[in-house]
């Protein structure tokens, strides 16, 4: 249940009473000139009295004020609006009031016979800190209003001010308040998700892993988190901000291989108005998104050169300049980068600042691809069918002797990722069978796979172009091999079996600009 309390001792001139007459008067119309709408003189239109379904019922407002004329036009709007409202005339009566019921809104003057509303002001707070307050004050007392903003009141309304403005402040307020709400619930979903028991996998090599997390969790120094695609550095990431000192403030993330190298600058600093054509607004970039929180840099091997040397300013001194502009932000935030490269060797080529390098790489975090940490699998595929199961609604399936020593038995180069694709799409394509068998995992089983590829080609009466049919499932695996492993050329030629050059080779005949990571 919702609660306003409205305190005031100014007066609302002379609008409120022509307000109340005409009221009273309209009362006492005949029905046919009931549709007549009343308004105040220059800007002050009372809000049309209607009731709106949306909740406001269970809003509860007290409004404080000694004049009894502003008091019972604020009451009335309010009420109009569909809220329930208790009012009180001194600040002792709404001082008492206070303290029997947890009000939602409190709307009051500062200036008040019997307590002041300062000290109202600090009660509620006090005593239920998402009470909303809203401070009524004359242009004389602005000051002391702005000083009541500073101790935790919600808004002020300088007189004289229109009765929709105030309804719509409360409006807005309730909104906030609800906003505030959902993401205090979000982020303790969120720090129960990334709880280091929910890190699933009891290999030597993660256990490694996950006291490596719980030892920087609490730090703020950067850390460079190492591994092939898919085998999860952004869950460890995440592990380590939810789990340290800044979960309650913004993990932004961002893939500096997805974002074209043109426009990664403005990404991750913004811009100003005019800054170059097409920047018609200012743009708020994630470096400042992430003050007091936690930045995360996925495949920050990516990043080009000259890129390089501003992210390595921000590293070292906590500031920036947006594009375009000249003023320098501060911001405090940690760093946390990963990465598949290996980038002392892109460091060797040339590709990567060494000075970089070692400002990222503070703390070093490196996660096992899952070849190198079988024992994880069955855990991992227990974890991805109670998942896969309550997100279909159906029973927890379970996989057969024979389909889980195939799953063992594979390399898994697209590594925890695809085995979760892989649970998934058996989980999906199963129907109402209990027990998944080896058939349900066409992308492990030699056999399978060998037969899927063959059982696609037909020849037709007519016959068919040998070189075009062998062309396109050439292109088809090269494509899928791409797919599986992230884009990385050196394990897609791995897995088909052929030299990396002769990969490359390959894929440049299909798209001569194709360009992809190592």
């Amino acid at each position: 249940m919702y609660k306003i309390a409205l305190v005031s001792r100014e007066g609302f001139f002379g609008y409120c009473r022509l307000f109340l007459d005409i009221q009273h008067l309209n009362d006492r119309l005949p029905d046919e000139f009931h549709n007549i709408q009343c308004q105040l003189p220059d800007r002050h239109v009372p809000v049309e009295a209607k009731v709106h379904n949306n909740g406001t019922e269970d809003v509860k407002i007290l409004v404080i004020d000694d004049e009894d004329y502003m008091r019972e036009i604020v009451c009335q709007a309010l009420k109009g609006s569909g809220y329930a409202v208790d009012e009180a005339s001194d600040g002792t009566a709404a001082l008492e009031m206070m303290r029997r019921y947890p009000y939602d809104v409190i709307i009051t003057d500062l200036r008040l016979p019997g307590i002041s509303g300062e000290t109202l002001l600090q009660e509620a707070l006090s005593v239920f800190p998402e009470t909303i307050v809203i401070i009524m004050t004359g242009y004389g007392n602005i000051q002391t209003a702005v000083d009541a903003i500073r101790m935790g009141a919600y808004d002020y309304l300088p007189k004289p001010f229109q009765i929709d403005e105030m309804v719509m402040r409360v409006e807005k307020g309730l909104k906030d308040r609800s906003l505030k709400s959902e993401n205090v619930l979000l982020r303790s979903e969120l720090q129960g998700k990334y709880q280091y028991a929910n890190l699933v996998g009891s290999s030597a090599a993660m256990q490694q892993v996950y006291r490596m997390v719980a030892l920087v969790a609490q730090k703020t120094t950067t850390i460079l988190i190492s591994g092939e695609t898919g085998t999860g550095k952004e869950v460890i990431a995440r592990a380590i901000h939810y789990n340290g000192t800044r979960k309650d403030q913004p993990l932004v993330c961002v893939n500096c291989a997805a974002i074209p190298a043109n426009l990664l600058e403005d990404e991750l600093f913004g811009h100003v108005k005019g800054a170059f054509t097409g920047a018609h607004q200012h743009r708020i970039g994630r470096f400042e998104q992430a003050n007091r929180g936690t930045l995360f840099l996925d495949e920050v091997g990516s990043m080009p050169l000259d890129l390089q040397v501003k992210l390595l300013r921000v590293l070292q001194e906590r500031e920036f300049q947006k594009l375009g502009g000249t003023t320098t932000i501060k911001v405090d935030i940690r760093i946390i980068a990963a990465t598949n490269d290996d980038l002392l060797e892109k460091v060797r080529c040339g590709e990567f600042r060494e000075d970089l390098y070692y400002r990222l790489n503070v703390i070093p975090v490196h996660v096992p691809p899952l070849r190198q940490r079988r024992e994880d699998i069955p855990p991992l595929i227990s974890h991805f069918l109670k998942k896969f199961s309550a997100e279909q609604q159906v029973p927890v399936k379970r996989v057969s002797h024979q389909a889980t020593k195939q799953l063992l038995s594979f390399d898994w180069p697209g590594n925890v990722r695809q085995l979760e694709n892989a649970v998934e799409m058996a989980v999906a394509l199963s129907g109402d069978r209990e027990l998944l068998e080896a058939e349900d995992f066409p992308a492990v089983s030699p056999a399978a796979r060998s037969e899927s590829i063959f059982r696609e080609i037909e020849i037709p009466q007519e016959g068919v172009n040998f070189n075009t049919v062998i062309s396109d499932l050439e292109r088809r695996l090269i494509l899928q091999s791409l797919q599986v492993t992230g884009g990385n050329k050196k394990r897609a030629a791995s897995l088909l079996n052929l030299k990396r050059t002769t990969f490359v080779e390959k894929l440049k005949r299909l798209d001569p600009a194709f360009e992809l990571q190592d």
